[in-house]
């Protein structure tokens, strides 16, 4: 993908295709969202901005360089995740989709990575584009299977021209937001189709398949403006990611519940003794260390 033109991509997405399928589906009233963001050691973020979409013109300018599942190189987006009834944590969801130590399957970190979970929630309902129906996605998860049956279903109640080309248009471009990719380059026709279907008046957003959860969990994507005219944040908590080759295990650690009150003045506390994880059960967890031979016994 490295050679084709992004300009080039919008353009078959938009003149080429004979009808571009827009999947809508509804975000409720409420409905609430987990975004990750990975600390520095142990410092805490002391301001809610550093936890939502990337305001800093200096980060954007020379360090968002790349495309991303639905955005372009120097546009900042704000990705979450939203629960599923097959991973209702959406917190793990989160984490998977940010933390490299969680996607390196040989990884191991017995200290603990530490990760700043900010919960969001929607004022209102939201119209978003379902793109989640990845073939191996609609196998795994019922709500996805339950979705994808629900578009195919509208489609023949609108009458649609050519039904077999409305599902395969799902599922190929589902892939593209759930593809395992080498390059950020891979990301491009996401990203166009992501730019397309935003300028309807509409939309609020996207949701897709969370590739490090195995499509179990589901993530959403926001515009800047979206976010600041329907998301309100709720509160933070820090999570400890604990991880070897054979096992993944994600602790409490602190909690922040001033949010709403003073955003940009975040005041820490320690999360109650009976909601954390013992040090003894961390280390009988993980009693192999970082042992990557195969589990014989």
């Amino acid at each position: 993908m490295e050679e084709v033109d992004y300009d080039y991509i919008m353009d078959v997405l938009k003149n080429s295709v004979r009808k571009i399928p827009i999947p809508i589906a509804k975000l409720h009233q409420y409905a609430t969202i987990d975004r990750a963001r990975k600390n520095d050691e142990e410092k805490l973020f002391t301001d809610i901005d550093q936890l939502s979409y990337i305001k800093d013109k200096d980060i954007i300018d020379n360090y968002l360089t790349e495309f991303g599942r639905a955005n372009k190189p120097h546009e900042p987006m704000f990705y979450g995740a939203i629960s599923s009834s097959v991973l209702d944590k959406q917190r793990v969801t989160a984490i998977a989709e940010t933390s490299k130590l969680f996607q390196d399957r040989n990884g191991c970190n017995l200290k603990g990575e530490l990760y700043t979970i900010s919960r969001w929630e929607t004022k209102s309902e939201l119209l978003v584009v379902e793109v989640v129906f990845a073939s191996e996605a609609i196998k795994v998860n019922p709500d996805i299977k339950k979705a994808f049956e629900k578009q195919t279903e509208f489609a023949k109640e609108a009458g649609a021209d050519d039904l077999e080309f409305y599902t395969d248009f799902l599922v190929f471009i589902s892939e593209q937001f759930a593809r395992e990719t080498k390059s950020h380059n891979d990301y491009k026709i996401a990203a166009a189709y992501t730019e397309l279907v935003l300028k309807h008046p509409d939309i609020c957003g996207v949701i897709f398949p969370s590739v490090q959860t195995r499509f179990l969990g589901v993530n959403v994507v926001f515009p800047p403006e979206v976010v600041d005219k329907e998301l309100i944040p709720l509160f933070t908590t820090t999570q400890k990611l604990y991880k070897n080759p054979k096992k993944t295990l994600i602790a409490n650690h602190k909690k922040c519940l001033n949010v709403k009150e003073n955003p940009h003045n975040l005041e820490w506390q320690d999360t109650e003794e009976q909601y954390l994880t013992k040090q003894e059960y961390i280390d009988e967890y993980f009693k192999d260390g970082c042992d990557t031979s195969p589990n014989t016994r």
